[in-house]
């Protein structure tokens, strides 16, 4: 009855899950590389070194019975990894729309971040006249956010 419960749901950054499926996507490479010379060397004791069909407790026919299962799985595990990404990267592309024109005192502004796509912290702007109807305004990123707050943990 101590315990409070944690209504916070944990939300997941796109870049924090890209790297994730990398991770895992490596282990399962690595694990699924590592498998696949045990099976070769059990083939090669087997038939080569001719120590037998048991000497590795199960026999070649269940050793690669087991390596099919494995690479099976992760092949399918890899595609679920892809198809995930290309999901979120589709959603947030229709989550976009396309931006409508700005217009400060009757001229239309054209922004240019830099870096791309940078948002908080603190930005220095300015705007530059192109000819009568158009004004460039160039915002760049002066303090990141992290360095105002400290790293988000």
């Amino acid at each position: 009855m101590g315990k409070e419960m944690n209504t916070e749901e944990p939300i997941w950054d796109e870049e924090k899950l890209k790297r994730r499926y990398l991770k895992a996507s490596k282990l399962l490479f690595l694990f699924t590389v590592i498998y696949s010379l045990w099976i070769a060397l059990v083939i090669m004791g087997s038939y080569f070194l001719q120590l037998g069909n048991k000497w590795a407790v199960l026999t070649i026919g269940q050793w690669i019975l087991s390596a099919i299962i494995l690479i099976s799985v992760v092949i399918g595990l890899e595609i679920i990894f892809l198809l995930h990404n290309t999901l979120l990267r589709k959603k947030h592309l229709q989550l976009e729309q396309p931006k409508q024109p700005v217009y400060l005192q009757g001229k239309q502004v054209h922004s240019y971040t830099i870096p791309v796509d940078a948002k908080g912290g603190i930005f220095s702007k300015t705007f530059i006249m192109i000819d009568k109807t158009r004004v460039v305004n160039l915002r760049y990123q002066m303090i990141p956010p992290n360095d105002l707050w400290g790293q988000k943990q």
